[in-house]
């Protein structure tokens, strides 16, 4: 069967730019913090690295989930009853589906050891969509199916991941170095020293 030629779109008032392929559109949105990923270009979602490299590239995005939740906790007062005193955020979850059939950018062999070398690692990536992305987010979950419906080769993985909130500790400024604060890394043994008892010279 001869592959079907793309139509040719004139270019004209009131006729809007169709692309030849879905990945042709450049990332919107992508984050005006990271210079790094703002050069990147390419399909709209993805999974980008700290230093802007791609870490998957599947085939084919299919699901997407968001979830974020804040916390209140509460203090019991005086006569049995309870008192709110604050809101904590949570670490958001992100759960993508996506799917590998082995043609495409990568094999399912390369798809499921990278999906396995995230699940094992500490390494943060960030979660591209059209409309935001998701920074330091790490691989916490996996699941993949293959379904008669759907193709015996074609792979469909669905990857939870959750943010790594990062906690900056300031360091106070200090004219002399004696005046720095003492930070207490680890726990730490004390131990008593030895008591000397003097020896008493007895002359004769």
């Amino acid at each position: 069967m001869p592959l079907i030629p793309y139509p040719n779109i004139p270019n004209l008032p009131g006729v809007p730019p169709i692309p030849r392929s879905p990945n042709s559109f450049p990332i919107a949105s992508v984050s005006q913090s990271n210079p790094i990923l703002t050069k990147i270009t390419g399909a709209k979602w993805g999974f980008v690295g700290a230093t802007g490299q791609s870490i998957i590239t599947p085939d084919s995005f299919i699901d997407f989930e968001y979830r974020e939740e804040r916390k209140i906790p509460t203090y019991p007062i005086e006569g049995g009853s309870f008192a709110s005193y604050n809101k904590v955020a949570m670490p958001f979850d992100v759960r993508v589906t996506i799917s590998c059939n082995g043609k495409g950018a990568m094999t399912k062999e390369n798809f499921l050891s990278t999906i396995e070398q995230l699940m094992n690692s500490l390494t943060l990536i960030n979660v591209i969509t059209p409309n935001f992305t998701y920074q330091n987010c790490n691989l916490v979950h996996v699941d993949y199916r293959r379904e008669a419906k759907q193709g015996v080769s074609l792979i469909i993985a669905q990857l939870w991941f959750q943010q790594v909130i990062i906690a900056q500790q300031a360091t106070p400024t200090t004219t002399e170095p004696s005046g720095a604060s003492t930070y207490i890394n680890g726990q730490v043994s004390p131990l008593n020293p030895p008591v000397v008892i003097p020896s008493i010279l007895v002359s004769t």
